[in-house]
């Protein structure tokens, strides 16, 4: 995470307190968004037993649990669809992190983490652990503000369905890329849906968020509603958009002087396929 990432995971950090402070004290903050700030809080304490747990088996366990929450306490097709999304979204997201962990071609990553995460020292552990611990909180809250309406809409199916797309999407992406990398594990990753794209996971990873706003928007009733749901997902959309070019730089540091990777990018888009 660089610098300017940082800088805006902080102010979104901000504004997650902000509303939840305002939601508190205009009495919409409900028992349900309190489990789900249990929920958020309890999974982020991976955190201590490696920090870049927090950012794949808590957000996958968060989006399991919290889907099954919100569907459980309001049920409806809306709540059956959307949660339904965010579940599978979950699972997917929590078997491959498991099974990347304990791949042979993931172990040079893993020690370097395991090398960082010893440098950390306890206090930025614990701020991570409370930013994340409102990020989860927040990124499902658009299925909370459609569980209130209980409305099917367009809308809804619309967002529902692009989760689902981008889902769908990003498992087949990254078990194309993890299939390469056991292959060629110094290699850059051209074939599959790499060979348009250089970051199809990231593009699916953003469909995702971008269906949880669409929801959002479509459900809201209020402003701060309008917020509430959508300040999680543009967060993790705007960090897609950064990593993107992050990994994007780091290939032409490696790769620059490479005439098959010179080729590659002449062909390829960053995010959307180029054809």
């Amino acid at each position: 995470m660089d610098n300017k990432i940082r800088i805006i995971f902080s102010a979104f950090g901000v504004v997650m307190i902000g509303l939840f402070a305002f939601r508190l004290s205009a009495g919409t903050w409900s028992p349900v968004n309190w489990t789900m700030l249990a929920v958020g809080a309890t999974a982020c304490l991976l955190v201590f037993v490696r920090f870049v747990f927090i950012f794949n088996f808590s957000y996958a366990v968060c989006a399991i649990l919290n889907g099954a929450l919100i569907w459980l306490a309001r049920p409806s097709s809306v709540t059956a669809l959307i949660g339904g999304a965010a579940m599978l979204y979950g699972s997917r997201l929590l078997w491959f992190t498991w099974a990347r962990t304990r791949s042979q071609s993931y172990a040079p990553r893993m020690q370097s983490v395991v090398a960082i995460d010893r440098e950390m020292p306890p206090s930025g552990k614990i701020i991570l652990w409370f930013t994340c611990t409102w990020l989860m909180t927040f990124h499902l809250m658009a299925m909370w503000l459609a569980a209130e309406r209980a409305q099917m809409s367009l809308g809804i199916i619309l967002g529902a369905v692009t989760m689902l797309c981008g889902t769908v999407l990003e498992g087949i992406a990254d078990w194309q890329k993890q299939a390469s990398k056991q292959v060629e594990p110094d290699h850059f990753v051209t074939r599959g849906l790499f060979a348009r794209s250089r970051h199809p996971n990231y593009l699916g990873e953003i469909l995702v968020q971008t269906g949880l706003m669409t929801i959002a928007v479509v459900s809201a009733a209020t402003f701060d509603d309008i917020l509430a749901g959508i300040v999680a997902p543009l967060y993790i959309f705007i960090l897609m958009l950064s990593e993107s070019r992050r990994v994007d730089d780091y290939q032409v540091t490696r790769y620059g002087a490479d005439p098959d990777y010179v080729h590659y990018r002449e062909r390829s888009g960053s995010l959307l396929p180029k054809f």
